[in-house]
């Protein structure tokens, strides 16, 4: 009876009109309504004290942070609405919290944070990188030197889930290659990895593997597709990251040559894994996480190439079902702080369960 008469949990939401088709909205509401949770979409054209009181904020804000970035006058409107309405309402749970996606919506500071939190790890790097913005092949050379960034290197956008084109890079095998690609750019060393792909999808405590084609090995002196050619001849390659990366790829590019076929990958390790999913949600306090993840063949090292803030989850089983235990888990967590609080101004002892945080030892998922 008493839980009958307990009111209704609000999550309110936002995602662009892309990730709502990509995403399945539908299937979330309805299994936000079998839960008791009301799902409310919010209108970024009103303002927010308007549309609530909301117990979470569930939000995909990246695209517009990198709208807001290039000065668009609706987005920059947008953030500035949330952001205050976050800040007026320190009740209402944000997920994810702002600080971890603004680290994330520039690759070179995500690569800063990748390097501060596996610099000890001797299983885990991510590859060096510089961020290159002029078009001066002499002062290329000498930031891409200075950053021990070997080549070949992969440019990608500066910003990233800003859209389509956060996902258009480049293979580049020499300096004048760099002339190619749009900057401002982040030139990262490429690791061959057997075209093999490890999507970590984090939601909460649990996280999933997923296996994806990638992009073949690249060497240097080596042309990708023309065979044997000097340095200084080598075409750059154009791709999309989500072209190539897609479960049904059929992309040339993701095919080893038969020179590579021979090699034995390294099998991953979930333990591996697990200890880069722990280590990243301590880093940036956020739940929902999409970690790229590819093991050099050479070393058998896991290199992290990419992280990405609330990511599509796809193929991930049950999808709806763990991303509404994040956010069930995450309200009562919510509520328990703020019991926790009023007792402790009236000078009482309440006595709570920390559910923050606590990543399982095992995503289940075999990798092998």
């Amino acid at each position: 009876m008493q839980q009958s008469l307990e009111k209704a949990k609000v999550v309110g939401y936002w995602f662009n009109e892309k990730k709502c088709q990509k995403f399945g909205v539908a299937e979330l509401k309805a299994e936000c309504k079998r839960r008791g949770i009301e799902l409310v979409k919010i209108n970024i054209s009103s303002p927010l004290e308007d549309q609530g009181p909301f117990d979470l904020l569930l939000h995909k804000l990246t695209a517009l942070y990198a709208q807001a970035l290039n000065q668009d006058p609706k987005a920059v409107a947008a953030i500035k609405m949330f952001e205050s309405y976050i800040e007026k309402h320190p009740e209402c749970f944000v997920m994810d919290p702002l600080p971890g996606v603004h680290r994330l919506l520039l690759r070179n500071q995500t690569y800063d944070l990748l390097h501060e939190c596996f610099m000890d790890d001797d299983k885990v790097f991510t590859p060096t990188f510089v961020e290159l913005s002029m078009k001066d092949v002499q002062q290329n050379r000498k930031l891409i030197q200075d950053a021990n960034v070997t080549f070949p290197v992969v440019c990608k956008p500066v910003t990233a889930g800003g859209g389509v084109e956060a996902h258009e890079m480049a293979v580049v095998f020499n300096e004048s290659g760099i002339l190619q690609c749009a900057l401002p750019c982040v030139a990262q060393s490429f690791i061959n990895h057997g075209a093999v792909l490890y999507k970590l999808f984090v939601l909460g405590p649990a996280w999933f593997v997923i296996v994806r084609p990638s992009l073949k090995n690249f060497y240097a002196g080596v042309d990708g597709c023309f065979g044997i050619n000097k340095l200084t001849e080598q075409e750059t390659v154009h791709f999309n990251s989500i072209n190539v990366s897609k479960a049904d790829s059929q992309s040339p590019l993701t095919r080893l040559d038969p020179g590579d076929m021979k090699d034995t990958l390294p099998k991953a390790d979930p333990a591996v894994f697990n200890r880069i999913v722990t280590n990243l949600r301590e880093a940036l306090q956020m739940d929902l996480l999409g970690i790229d993840v590819v093991i050099d063949s050479g070393t058998g090292k896991y290199a992290i190439i990419d992280v990405n803030a609330f990511p599509s989850y796809d193929s991930v089983p049950d999808l709806m079902v763990h991303l509404v235990d994040v956010l069930v888990t995450r309200m009562d967590h919510s509520a328990l702080e703020r019991a926790r609080r009023i007792s402790e101004v009236r000078g009482c002892e309440t006595h709570t369960t920390n559910t923050s945080f606590q990543p399982q030892e095992d995503s289940g998922v075999d990798t092998g």
